[in-house]
């Protein structure tokens, strides 16, 4: 099979596609009537309606071997009937429909985006070559495709980016911080994307975020008539207790108490704890209104263990560097509203916080031994 397959394929034929669960005992009549079909150069009108006809009434009830074939075969001939090319294309079998959706132009905006969605990442790459992509189509390859079919995707200066396609991709792990660069370059990812989207962008769109935060947060002092930049909404007894939960009671207690005091969703502060850079959970603490001492106390204890101690500088320069007000309003875009933070705020100021850490400071704990000496090491002010 695959000898006769070789010379429709391409080298990113989805080779191990799963086999169809058609038995090999149907009526596999039309592949002899196809092999005719194409042995002649022109057919005349009635012949191509009458091969037509044949087909459409026989696709469903031949083999998956025989609809390969016969949609190698087919694609290679002028006449052949464009209904019968978009069953082929639209076929579940991703054998059968690659050699037609890499070659063979009007299949039509629904069976693109229905192959985009349901389809293999190779089925999508070769939709992604396609010259008559529509916006539904890009929107489901983006949607859907692997990071390779993105990188086709932005590599096709003739495709528009729509916004709500740059939102989609923004919200899918680990693209954006793999193709932020480049949809900056086609002028696609705009502050919006950066504030919102922030905890999944890479190392250096994450400095640019901070500065469209600061920018931001200027611009709405300046809309609000306010003088003054905005101070911390949450009580100094809420961050002691957050403190002491995150030195005393380990990861898994400072990330409920976390979740709860700003109101974002557990998973992450948990990535921003036990994955991320750090940078995240940097902005989560100044927007908190935590000190430098504090913060860099809690970061030893929680970081240090997978982050050398430049990166622990690092994020305390970014600690320093970034304003209550820009924090707040990162924060806030996470929760999904402008002043989410400081109705969190108000509502805990109304209920009880959580309970007190029933763990005790011990002299004898070497983990506080251990983050005072590294507290000296790095030359935390106190």
């Amino acid at each position: 099979m695959t000898r006769m397959l070789a010379p429709c394929l391409t080298e990113d034929t989805p080779a191990n596609s799963a086999k169809s669960v058609r038995s090999p005992q149907k009526n596999d009549v039309l592949l002899s009537a196809t092999s005719l079909f194409v042995s002649r150069e022109t057919h005349e009108p009635r012949d191509i309606t009458v091969f037509r006809e044949l087909a459409l009434n026989l696709l469903p009830q031949t083999s998956d071997d025989a609809r390969r074939k016969i949609a190698c075969h087919l694609i290679r001939h002028p006449d052949s009937p464009v209904e019968v090319l978009k069953a082929l294309g639209a076929d579940e079998d991703a054998l059968t429909a690659y050699p037609v959706l890499r070659n063979s132009p009007g299949l039509g905006e629904e069976i693109l985006t229905l192959q985009a969605e349901r389809g293999t990442d190779s089925l999508r790459k070769a939709i992604a070559d396609r010259s008559d992509l529509t916006d539904p189509v890009i929107l489901a390859l983006g949607r859907h495709g692997d990071s390779d079919v993105i990188s086709q995707l932005l590599a096709r200066p003739d495709i528009t980016l729509s916004e709500e396609l740059v939102s989609r991709l923004c919200e899918r792990a680990g693209i954006l911080s793999r193709f932020g660069d480049e949809l900056i370059a086609r002028k696609a990812l705009k502050s919006e994307h950066l504030l919102t989207h922030f905890p999944r962008l890479g190392a250096d769109l994450r400095k640019e975020a901070i500065a469209s935060a600061e920018l931001s947060s200027l611009v709405q002092m300046a809309r609000s008539g306010v003088q003054k930049p905005p101070r911390p909404v949450f009580k100094q007894d809420l961050l002691q207790r957050i403190e002491t939960t995150a030195l005393s009671d380990g990861k898994t207690a400072f990330i409920e108490a976390m979740t709860y005091a700003l109101g974002l969703p557990q998973d992450l502060i948990q990535r921003a704890v036990e994955i991320d850079t750090g940078e995240t959970l940097i902005v989560c603490l100044k927007a908190l209104g935590f000190t430098e001492a504090v913060t860099g106390r809690i970061i030893i204890r929680l970081l240090g263990a997978r982050l050398p101690l430049p990166a622990i500088r690092d994020l305390l320069d970014i600690f320093v560097n970034i304003s209550h007000g820009a924090a707040l309003l990162l924060v806030n875009r996470w929760i999904g509203g402008p002043d989410g933070l400081e109705r969190k705020a108000e509502e805990i100021r109304h209920q009880p916080v959580f309970q007190e850490s029933t763990k005790q400071r011990s002299g004898a704990d070497t983990s506080w031994q251990e983050i005072e000496e590294i507290e000296k090491i790095l030359h935390f002010g106190s």
